[in-house]
């Protein structure tokens, strides 16, 4: 396929060495994100070998991420325990909810985890009398104070645009760029359930979903952003659709796009197509038609209509 091409060719030009240096900074946008991105297609198809090899090649290159829509160590405890590895899958469950506050009962309640008799197991059972600690600790680094925040900026930015009050969104939009330039400065990453400081719905139900704030960026503030968010995902603390999200966002004036966020274009709604595919990759996106395949793959195995 197309895109697999396109990958190996991308693998081929960063030059990727395995070796790091002593203290190098780990880059996402060059060794990770491509490979989870293919991870992610290979184990809709249940190609679970390759979905596995490829994660592992991602986890040797930069400490895992949890994508909202790809979930890596899930991903890998899922094919670590298809493909026999059980004591293995029980080191990324407990990833989950050591570092990101995942509810192990919850997990414990899975027909996957049941029915591969994985619970009787000694390693399992060390987990779960670990899980109750384990979660207290996660909800100790919680900030409440800054997640409420964080929502309540949100509210604000839909009320405005909920009324049509355009004025009211310039003043309020305004006002969250400078909140957020405060809390990225802060926090050195954008919101997301990613980080721990900012929490996830076991806490309240809520999920965060600030990525959006990405599309109410201006023109003249974007300036100052697109270094900040692009240094922001090759390092893996955000999000990697939020630069190109906000580069598209200005460009809807025009109708022509950089980096084709939106899933209603056509090519012909998209500068220089040809090379689309490598800005996509150069700012941590996956190629447009894996993206494309890994949406039909994911609405086929949820039936979305």
């Amino acid at each position: 396929m197309k895109f697999k091409v396109l990958f190996f060719l991308f693998i081929t030009l960063i030059g990727f060495s395995q070796t790091k240096k002593v203290n190098e900074e780990y880059d996402y946008i060059n060794n990770y994100y491509q490979y989870v991105y293919q991870a992610q297609y290979e184990y809709l198809l249940e190609n679970y070998q390759n979905a596995y090899d490829l994660l592992k090649t991602a986890e040797s290159n930069c400490p895992l991420l949890k994508q909202k829509e790809i979930n890596e160590p899930a991903v890998l405890a899922e094919c670590a325990l298809r493909l026999n590895k059980p004591e293995e899958a029980v080191h990324y469950i407990e990833i989950l909810v050591r570092d990101y506050g995942v509810n192990f009962e919850r997990i414990k309640k899975s027909p996957l985890y049941k029915d591969k008799n994985i619970q009787n197991k000694r390693y399992w059972r060390k987990l779960e009398r670990k899980a109750t600690k384990y979660h207290r600790s996660y909800l100790k680094q919680v900030d409440l104070d800054l997640r409420n925040e964080i929502f309540k900026m949100r509210e604000e930015d839909q009320e405005p645009r909920i009324n049509r009050d355009s004025e009211r969104v310039k003043i309020v939009d305004s006002i969250n760029d400078l909140k957020l330039r405060k809390i990225v400065s802060d926090c050195d990453c954008f919101p997301d359930e990613m980080f721990s400081q900012f929490g996830n719905s076991t806490i309240d139900d809520q999920f965060l979903n600030f990525t959006f704030f990405a599309f109410h960026i201006n023109r003249d503030r974007s300036q100052y952003w697109k270094p900040i968010f692009l240094d922001l995902i090759r390092r893996g603390r955000a999000p990697a659709e939020i630069y190109g999200s906000l580069v598209d966002s200005n460009l809807r004036i025009n109708g022509v796009y950089d980096y084709a966020i939106y899933n209603n274009i056509g090519p012909e709604q998209i500068n220089d197509f040809e090379n689309l595919d490598k800005r996509r990759i150069a700012v941590g996106l996956p190629p447009l038609q894996l993206k494309k395949d890994v949406q039909e793959l994911i609405k086929k195995k949820y039936n979305i209509k």
